[in-house]
């Protein structure tokens, strides 16, 4: 058993008795948000851009279009990521509501959002074309091949993370299909 030297009690007891008197409102911080969320629209705080809510009708024919897909059904396959053992993880186009790209897009790309925002809501920077996201799918598949192997064909999935230039971005497997993408921590949108 290791001992506190008697010369680091000051700082533990100090330090101890901060944590016990900052109050924990388990909400974030108002200087975190990077967007504002109001009825029909949202806006980037950093430039003043306002993105009105699209109807899921727009996000499936902005994705259709995009990828230049025949038809719309939730299991048309987008695109088909390789992770070993001759599996792959599919991205398919999915639903504004459930999982695969219009849920990506419609729930945190801001071009493409539909309203109805959650408690804690994230929203990828404006200005990104559908390919983009594409991208950090296929980036962060290949970098976390293992462990979506191991556990992203499973019915309770896994979560992977990956890097892009303004931060973590957190992507859901289950079942061998990408279900969603979105910021980890940064883009978090305030209601109004």
């Amino acid at each position: 058993m290791r001992i506190i030297p008697n010369r680091f009690f000051p700082i533990f007891a100090v330090l101890l008795a901060l944590l016990l008197f900052i109050p924990n409102t388990g909400q974030v911080q108002a200087s975190t948000y990077s967007w504002n969320i109001y009825s029909n629209n949202i806006q980037y705080k950093a430039t003043a851009a306002t993105f009105y809510n699209k109807s899921c009708g727009q996000v499936n024919n902005a994705t259709q279009g995009y990828f230049r897909l025949p038809n719309t059904y939730a299991s048309t396959n987008i695109a088909k990521y390789e992770v070993g053992n001759g599996k792959f993880v599919d991205l398919d186009f999915g639903s504004c509501s459930t999982y695969g790209m219009t849920h990506i897009l419609a729930r945190h790309a801001p071009e493409h959002f539909i309203g109805n925002p959650t408690t804690v809501q994230s929203f990828f920077n404006p200005g990104h074309n559908l390919g983009y996201y594409e991208s950090i799918i296929a980036q962060i598949v290949h970098n976390n091949r293992t462990q979506i192997l191991n556990n992203g064909f499973t019915s309770n999935g896994t979560v992977v993370y990956g890097n892009t230039a303004h931060g973590q971005v957190r992507l859901v497997v289950k079942g061998g299909k990408v279900i969603t993408m979105y910021p980890n921590g940064w883009g978090l949108g305030e209601r109004m």
